[in-house]
C-alpha cells in the first residue's frame, strides 16, 4: 500500500522536533498501527548523516504552516518545498548504498524535466562532497548503462572543469531515469540525465527551470538533459560535449 503524499515531510518533522506535542502524539500514535509508515521512517533515518547536513539550512527555512495541516486536511495537488527536500534526502542516501532509488511524484511524465529541475535546485556543492573510489564509479556506470540499454564509459562522462561524482537510477512511476552528476568547479552541482523514449527523435532545445539552464534533446530510443547552474552557453557547451561523445 502506497502511503499519502506528504507522509515524508511529516515524518521529517517529527524527526527534527518540529511538530506541536498533539502532533508528535498523533504521528506516535500512527507508528504504533501502520506497518507502511514504520517502514517508511526507517528509510529516511537511514538518510539522517551526512546528507542531511547538507540540507538542514533549507529545512530550517522550510515554512511549516502547510506541513501541519496534513494532519487536518487532504494533501495540496502540488509539491510543497518540504516534500521536495525530503524526497532528495532519501534520493542522496539510499544512492550510496543502491544503484536504483524509487521517488513517487504526482505529476505527468512530460513533466520529467520539472522534477529533475526540483530536485536537482536543491543540491549543493556539499551535496556532492563525496569522492567515490574509481572502482566504484566503474560499478555505477556499468550498472545504469544496462539498466537503460545505454553504452557508458568513465571515458565517455569525463568534462573539463568538472568532477564525476555518482551515476545512478532513478524510478519514476516504473520509468527509469540515470542521473549522471558532476561538481563544476566553478558553478557547482551539473547533471545529465537519461530516460528511454518511445516518440520521434528531437533537436537540443534550450531552457530556464528554477534558475539552471537545460539542453534537452532526444535520439530514437533515449531523452536526454543537462541541467546546472552556468549560463546558458557553457551548458549549451556541456551538452554538446556529452552528445558527441554518446554518439559514439
Amino acid at each position: 500500500m502506497s502511503l499519502p503524499k506528504g507522509t515524508d515531510e511529516l515524518l521529517v518533522a517529527w524527526l527534527d522536533n518540529e511538530l506541536s506535542p498533539a502532533e508528535q502524539a498523533e504521528v506516535e500514535l500512527r507508528l504504533t498501527r501502520e506497518g507502511d509508515l514504520i517502514e517508511r521512517l526507517a528509510f529516511i533515518e537511514r538518510s539522517g548523516m551526512p546528507f542531511k547536513k547538507a540540507f538542514e539550512p533549507l529545512l530550517d527555512a522550510a515554512p511549516l504552516d502547510d506541513l501541519k495541516k496534513h494532519l487536518q486536511a487532504p494533501a495540496s495537488p502540488e509539491v510543497s518545498r518540504r516534500s521536495l527536500i525530503a524526497a532528495a534526502v532519501s534520493f542522496l542516501a539510499l544512492g550510496m548504498i543502491s544503484d536504483r532509488v524509487v521517488v513517487h511524484f504526482s505529476e505527468p511524465e512530460e513533466n520529467w524535466r520539472s522534477l529533475v529541475a526540483q530536485y536537482m535546485a536543491l543540491y549543493t556543492p556539499e551535496t556532492l562532497s563525496e569522492n567515490p573510489t574509481m572502482q566504484a564509479l566503474e560499478t555505477q556506470v556499468k550498472t545504469t548503462g544496462d539498466r537503460l540499454g545505454l553504452s557508458l564509459a568513465i571515458e565517455r562522462l569525463t568534462l573539463p572543469n568538472a568532477t564525476l561524482k555518482n551515476v545512478r537510477v532513478l524510478a519514476y512511476d516504473e520509468q527509469r531515469i540515470a542521473q549522471i552528476t558532476w561538481l563544476d568547479a566553478h558553478h557547482g552541482p551539473l547533471a545529465l540525465c537519461i530516460t528511454a523514449n518511445s516518440d520521434a527523435p528531437a533537436s537540443a532545445k534550450s531552457e530556464q527551470k528554477l534558475g539552471m539552464n537545460i539542453v534537452y534533446w532526444a535520439n530514437k530510443s533515449h531523452r536526454f538533459m543537462v541541467i546546472g547552474h552556468g549560463s546558458a552557453g557553457e551548458i549549451s557547451k556541456v551538452a554538446g560535449q556529452l552528445r558527441q561523445k554518446l554518439s559514439v
